[in-house]
């Protein structure tokens, strides 16, 4: 055997994100500009062997959009919309070798530094992981009608407890070769306008209503949560996302972008 360790999977980050925002109630301290900070300093920590694609869907505001240019390639879009947007990023992430690791993140996600590393770790360490979703969701501690009454498994990789579960949104990682077997769900469930994320992933790994659908896949999250959505109501628990705010701003993403741009 060599004592050489097997060269990590390649990942590509598609990274959806539009010039505006929408009503939502947000914590006091959020903004596009400092989840984007604090996506490419966790990004920084894999870019040895990772790329990004930013699919900005309308006008993006200048600054933002000198970052990406910095970072990877950038795809514009003509304001189509979340699903329309999100079905741009799966096509592309369709043509990715199989056994590459393909992330679809949205623009307003906070993310601790470690978190791209961690699910790079995960994919690596947990062979039974199809899907991992960095965002242990709080509707995992208070819904109550989740599949099977939110039975999950709890596993360990990358230095850290993780879980199934039934349900994420449409900012996750996936293999490759899996995504593309379930593409076909992920087209079903974006023809509305807007991703009908349950029933995409109640139906990619055959739970609740479509328990006979074959192969079955699993989806894991994090314990304790490594990214969160922007929900002042729905942070992942038990994390500083305050403190992880602060560490993020901090972070100068035109200081010292990335040497020598890899492409898909």
């Amino acid at each position: 055997m060599s004592d050489n360790p097997s060269p990590r999977r390649h990942l590509c980050v598609l990274y959806r994100a539009t010039g505006g925002d929408n009503p939502k109630n947000r914590p006091s301290y959020y903004s596009k500009m400092l989840c984007l900070k604090s996506f490419l300093r966790a990004f920084a920590r894999v870019q040895h062997t990772a790329s990004i694609v930013f699919f900005n869907d309308g006008p993006m505001p200048e600054d933002r959009l000198a970052i990406e240019r910095a970072w990877g390639e950038v795809v514009p879009l003509a304001g189509i919309g979340n699903s329309p947007s999100y079905r741009a990023a799966l096509s592309r992430a369709l043509t990715l070798p199989d056994d590459a690791i393909v992330y679809f993140a949205e623009d307003d996600y906070l993310y601790t530094e470690a978190a791209l590393e961690r699910m790079l770790q995960a994919f690596e360490e947990i062979p039974r992981a199809d899907y991992v979703t960095l965002f242990d969701h709080r509707d995992r501690y208070i819904r109550t009608d989740d599949s099977r009454r939110g039975y999950s498994r709890v596993l360990i990789g990358a230095g850290m407890h993780w879980r199934t579960v039934e349900s994420t949104c449409m900012t996750f990682g996936a293999r490759v070769s899996r995504l593309k077997r379930d593409a076909w769900i992920h087209r079903i469930g974006t023809a509305p306008r807007t991703p009908r994320d349950r029933h995409i992933w109640r139906l990619t790994l055959g739970e609740k209503w479509f328990v006979f659908k074959f192969p079955k896949r699993t989806l894991i999250a994090p314990i304790p949560s490594l990214a969160t959505h922007m929900d002042p109501e729905g942070l992942g628990p038990n994390v500083d996302w305050e403190q992880v705010a602060r560490e993020a701003e901090a972070f100068d993403p035109m200081e010292r972008p990335p040497v020598g741009l890899q492409r898909d």
